[in-house]
């Protein structure tokens, strides 16, 4: 279906399903159907289940990075390093950490693009992202980059100043907002 039918279509299946009062199973692979129709839902991987909960759960904590990386467009950033104390280095570049990690060790931190703040040039209390492209969705932006060997999202609205491709920025996410 065109993406307008389909979202016709998804607002005729959750009237059905409120008027019905009964319980339904909807198996999709597309996470917009799942997140918008699901009162519960069950996120499977090669037949294993991730994650059950309610859409706002495994959006808000998801329990393995693989939920992370899948629900949400776009996905959770994913950044994969080593921890030690309020230090986080990733492919060789230092992280500052506002709060320390939960651990030392190899760790993978995540935070979702619309948690991410850009903060003009980078500093020590910033992480270092070099914007490779920009995306203009309307009301938003969608500024990509890489840490590390990561690629990193930022989510903007689109009246607020933005950086340019090639632009180093730094970067930084509230301490509530990082998924460890």
């Amino acid at each position: 279906l065109d993406a307008k039918l389909r979202a016709q279509t998804r607002l005729e299946i959750q009237k059905l399903h409120g008027a019905l009062r009964t319980t339904s199973l909807f198996v999709t692979h597309d996470q917009v159907e799942a997140m918008t129709l699901a009162e519960r839902m069950i996120v499977m991987n090669a037949g294993r289940i991730e994650q059950i909960g309610t859409p706002d759960e495994v959006y808000h904590r998801p329990a393995t990075t693989f939920v992370a990386g899948f629900i949400g467009s776009p996905p959770m950033n994913l950044v994969r390093g080593r921890a030690s104390g309020a230090g986080f280095q990733a492919a060789g570049q230092a992280l500052a950490l506002a709060t320390p990690a939960p651990r030392d060790g190899d760790l993978v931190v995540g935070v979702r693009p619309e948690h991410v703040e850009i903060l003009g040039q980078p500093s020590a209390a910033t992480w270092p992202l070099r914007v490779q492209a920009i995306e203009m969705l309307g009301a938003e932006r969608l500024v990509y980059g890489a840490i590390g060997e990561s690629l990193f999202t930022a989510r903007l609205d689109a009246t607020r100043p933005h950086p340019k491709v090639g632009d180093v920025v730094g970067v930084r996410a509230a301490p509530a907002h990082l998924h460890w």
